[in-house]
């Protein structure tokens, strides 16, 4: 079956990072709610360049890939920022 293990890899450490950040984000006090933005955003990225790697449709695209989910967690602070004033 075309991209089950892009899927899987995909949404797996996305999962795991969600999590790993809602967790990290409670153990500073916090509600959980940044930490697991941002561990969801990590994660993606994460999980997106590993299933890249290993789906050899996307090997060209790998750089591609990362460098546009990391460009998107930039507005993490923006967005915090103007939620804060």
């Amino acid at each position: 079956m075309e991209g089950l293990i892009f899927g899987l890899i995909d949404n797996g450490v996305l999962i795991a990072g969600s999590y790993t950040g809602l967790e990290i984000d409670r153990l500073f006090k916090g509600n959980g709610a940044l930490g697991a933005v941002v561990g969801a955003g990590v994660g993606n990225t994460i999980s997106d360049g590993l299933a890249a790697i290993f789906d050899p449709t996307l090997h060209t695209a790998t750089a591609g890939i990362i460098v546009g989910c990391l460009i998107p967690l930039l507005l993490i602070p923006i967005i915090e920022w103007r939620k804060n004033q």
